[in-house]
C-alpha cells in the first residue's frame, strides 16, 4: 500500500487567499461527504454543515466531554467508533469518564471557527493535513499568539484523489488495461464529436464536473492535477509553468467541460448516482466515494481513475488543539480516544466503509478493490504540493481561466416578504452577487402577482455596483407568479445557451410563498426541462415556513439544479452555497 508523505501533501496558507475572502458558512461542508447520512443527496441547508453530536454535549458526572471537529465525509465512521468508545468504559488516567461530542463540519468551516471563536474544539480532523498547516498559519498572524495552536497529528484514514467515471466511458478510454490521463479525457472534451470520438455517439459530449477551488480541497488539487498535466510535468511546478501557455490553454479546456461547481464533493457523488451519465462523464471525487456508490449497485457502475499524470491523498489527521480551553483531562481524553480509532477493529471497520486504513499493518482488502471500481495498487505517481507563490498565482489563474457564468436571478418581491425577511434576502442576494467573478454576468428578474421585465444582463466586472443598487432597491407588495417567473428566465438562459455554450448557465430563483398567481400549470413549466442533456440548470432557495420545499425541490431536481432552504437567519449563508455553483 502507497502511505502519502504527510509533509508534502500539507499546503500553505496561500491556499486559503480566496477561501477567507469569504463568509465561514460558506466554507463548511467543503468538500465533505456526510457518509451514510440521508440528508447528503438532498437539498442544502446552511445549517447542514455544522451537523449534530453523536453523543450528549454534556460530560457524565465527574466526567469529561471532549469535543471533536471533523470532516463529515467521515462521519459514519466516527460516530459508530464514538459510540463503541464509551461503551468501552475507557477513562482518562486520573479515573474520570469521557464523554465523545462529535462536530460534524466542513474543514474550512471548522477551521475558521476556531480562528474566530465560534467553536472551541479540543481535536480537529479536518479532511487534510493542509488545514492543520493552514490553521496554525492564521492562528500566528493573530496579535499576542506566539506558538502554533494545532499538533500536526497522525492520519486516521486515507483516500485517494479519483476521477469518478462510469465503466463503459473508461472502457472506451482503454480503462483497465491503462490509467486513462487527463490528455485523454481532454481529447474526447475538445472533440466536437465528443464521444463520438470513440465510437459512442450517443452519449454525446465530455460532461465533468469539480468542487468550487476556493470553497474545497478536492476543488483545490483537481485544477493543481490540472496545472501539472498542462505543464507536462509531476515535480517541481513553478510560476513560469502557470503563465506559459500550453498551461493555461488546458487548464481553460478542462474547466469548458465543467456542467457546474459545488462544495460538497458528495453532492456530486450522489447526483451522478441519481441522475446518470446523461448529466456528468465523470467527476472528481474521494476514492471512498466511489466504493460506497457502486456498494448500492447503480445500475451502470462507477470506477476510478488514477490519472496517469498523478494524484493527491486525503490524510484526515487527528489535531489535539494547544489551548487554554484544552486542559490536562481533555488531552488525556483526546490521546485515549486517538487510541482507540487507531487500534485494529476501528481500522478495519474503517476499510469497510470504503477508507484505507492509516495503519500500514492492515493489509489493504475488500471493499478497496476492482468488484468496487477501485486499485488498491494505485495511485503509483502522488504530486508534490508546490510552494506558496505557485500556490496563490494558481488560483488566480484558474479564475482567469474557469467557464464562466451567465445567472438569471429570479427574486420574489411579494407582499409577504415586508420587513426583515425582504431586508435579510436583499442581504443575501447581494452576498450571492459580490461571491461571483468580475467576469460572470447577472440578470435580474423580479416578480410579485406579474412578472417584471429582466434586467441585463450585467457583467460584474463593470456592472456589479449597479446590480447590487437595484436589489436595494426592492419594494415588497403583490401576490406570487412563481412558475411565471421562472418559465419567463428559464427561456431568456436557453436563449442566451445556444449563443454561448461556453458559460453555465442558470436560474437561481427564490421565494418565500407557493405560486398563487400564475397561468402556467406546474407541470407546463417542468415540461420545458430536456429529459438529458440540459444546457440552463435552475437553482431554487425556498424562503421561511411557508416556501413550498417539497415543489421547489423538484423544480431543481428536474431541471438538473438543486435547492436550498433557508429563513431570515440563514439567507444569507444559503445565498453564499449558492454561489459555489458558480
Amino acid at each position: 500500500m502507497n502511505h502519502p508523505n504527510i509533509a508534502s501533501s500539507t499546503l500553505t496558507r496561500s491556499l486559503v487567499v480566496g477561501l477567507l475572502g469569504l463568509v465561514p458558512a460558506v466554507l463548511g461542508g467543503c468538500d465533505e461527504k456526510k457518509q451514510g447520512s440521508s440528508g447528503a443527496s438532498g437539498g442544502a441547508t446552511a445549517t447542514s454543515a455544522t451537523g449534530t453530536a453523536a453523543s450528549s454535549a454534556s460530560a457524565p458526572s465527574g466526567g469529561v466531554s471532549l469535543v471533536v471537529a471533523y470532516g463529515s465525509e467521515k462521519k459514519t465512521w466516527l460516530e459508530e467508533q464514538a459510540k463503541a468508545f464509551e461503551a468501552s468504559g475507557k477513562k482518562t488516567p486520573s479515573g474520570k469518564p469521557i464523554k465523545i461530542q462529535l462536530k460534524a463540519m466542513g474543514s474550512g468551516e471548522a477551521m475558521q471557527g476556531v480562528l474566530d471563536g465560534t467553536i472551541k474544539p479540543h481535536v480537529f480532523s479536518p479532511a487534510s493535513g493542509l488545514y492543520v498547516s493552514l490553521l496554525n498559519d492564521f492562528w500566528m498572524q493573530k496579535p499576542g499568539n506566539t506558538k502554533p495552536i494545532a499538533k500536526a497529528g497522525d492520519p486516521l484514514v486515507l483516500s485517494p484523489i479519483v476521477i469518478a467515471m462510469w465503466k463503459p466511458m473508461a472502457e472506451a478510454l482503454g480503462w483497465p488495461a491503462k490509467q486513462p490521463s487527463w490528455a485523454d479525457l481532454m481529447k474526447v472534451a475538445t472533440d466536437p464529436k465528443g464521444w463520438g470520438t470513440r465510437g459512442a455517439p450517443e452519449w454525446g459530449r465530455f460532461k465533468f464536473a469539480h468542487t468550487h477551488p476556493e470553497f474545497s480541497n478536492s476543488g483545490y488539487q483537481a485544477i493543481l492535477a490540472e496545472a501539472y498535466a498542462g505543464a507536462k510535468k509531476q515535480r517541481e511546478l513553478t510560476l513560469a509553468d502557470l503563465d506559459a501557455k500550453p498551461t493555461q490553454q488546458f487548464i481553460a479546456d478542462v474547466e469548458d467541460t465543467v456542467v457546474h461547481y459545488g462544495k460538497s464533493t458528495g453532492f456530486f457523488s450522489d447526483k451522478m448516482l441519481a441522475r446518470g451519465p446523461s448529466y456528468l462523464s465523470a467527476a472528481v471525487l474521494y476514492e471512498n466515494l466511489v466504493v460506497e456508490a457502486d456498494s448500492k449497485n447503480p445500475p451502470m457502475p462507477l470506477v476510478a481513475i488514477y490519472p496517469t499524470e498523478g494524484t493527491f491523498w486525503s490524510d484526515h489527521p487527528y489535531s489535539v488543539i494547544d489551548a487554554p480551553w484544552v486542559g490536562v483531562e481533555e488531552k488525556a481524553a483526546a490521546d485515549a480516544f486517538a487510541a482507540f480509532l487507531k487500534d485494529k477493529p476501528a481500522q478495519e471497520r474503517a476499510l469497510a466503509l470504503g477508507f484505507r486504513p492509516a495503519d500500514p499493518k492492515i493489509p489493504v482488502g475488500a471493499p478497496i478493490d476492482a468488484a468496487h471500481g477501485v486499485d488498491p495498487k494505485q495511485p503509483q505517481t502522488l504530486l508534490p504540493t508546490p510552494d506558496a507563490k505557485v500556490l496563490e498565482k494558481l488560483l488566480k489563474v484558474w479564475n482567469d481561466n474557469k467557464k464562466g457564468a451567465d445567472v438569471l436571478f429570479v427574486f420574489d418581491k411579494s407582499g409577504s416578504m415586508r420587513g426583515k425577511p425582504l431586508e435579510e434576502a436583499k442581504a443575501g442576494a447581494k452576498s450571492f452577487v459580490n461571491a461571483l467573478a468580475d467576469r460572470d454576468e447577472v440578470t435580474l428578474m423580479f416578480f410579485d402577482n406579474q412578472v417584471y421585465p429582466a434586467i441585463g444582463p450585467n457583467k460584474l466586472q463593470t456592472m456589479r455596483p449597479q446590480t447590487l443598487s437595484r436589489i436595494d432597491m426592492t419594494i415588497a407588495d403583490g401576490g406570487t407568479a412563481l412558475y411565471d417567473a421562472i418559465a419567463a428566465a428559464y427561456d431568456i438562459a436557453l436563449t442566451r445557451s445556444k449563443s454561448n455554450p461556453h458559460q453555465i448557465h442558470a436560474v437561481v430563483v427564490m421565494t418565500d410563498g407557493k405560486d398563487e398567481n400564475s397561468k402556467l400549470p406546474l407541470a407546463t413549466l417542468k415540461g420545458k426541462f430536456p429529459k438529458e442533456d440540459a444546457p440552463v440548470k435552475v437553482f431554487t432557495i425556498a424562503y421561511g415556513a411557508q416556501a413550498e420545499t417539497a415543489i421547489l425541490s423538484d423544480i431543481a431536481e428536474s431541471a438538473r439544479g438543486t435547492s436550498a432552504k433557508g429563513n431570515v437567519d440563514t439567507i444569507k449563508d444559503v445565498y453564499l452555497e449558492m454561489a459555489s455553483f458558480f
